[in-house]
């Protein structure tokens, strides 16, 4: 019987070093359409902070679970808590969004 493969866990030693994982869900079409639309009306965002925000919140609603850890090495709080994002740095952020809509089979 067919499953949907609607979250994955991946291997995050990129940026958080050997044996971290980040769990995230896969987003449904509408997810990205909406994402598009606010998109295009966040056009005239001058500083970029709306589409920062919106980007982030998608990334929020994906991420599910993690064993990451901050500069000091102590457990971050878990992605359901939405403050944990201002404490990722740049290269986890890129990380979680080039993950998002990643197609695992297209790596080679």
């Amino acid at each position: 019987m067919p499953q949907r493969q609607g979250t994955r866990t991946i291997d995050s030693k990129e940026v958080q070093g050997e044996g971290s994982w980040v769990e995230m869900r896969r987003p449904k079409g509408r997810d990205i359409k909406e994402a598009m639309r606010k998109s295009r009306e966040d056009a005239e965002d001058a500083g970029g902070l709306k589409t920062y925000t919106d980007s982030m919140d998608l990334l929020r609603a994906h991420t599910l679970e993690w064993n990451w850890v901050d500069d000091n090495g102590k457990p971050l709080a878990q992605p359901t808590d939405p403050d944990v994002f201002d404490e990722l740095t740049d290269d986890e952020i890129r990380f979680l969004s080039e993950h998002l809509t990643e197609n695992p089979s297209a790596k080679n």
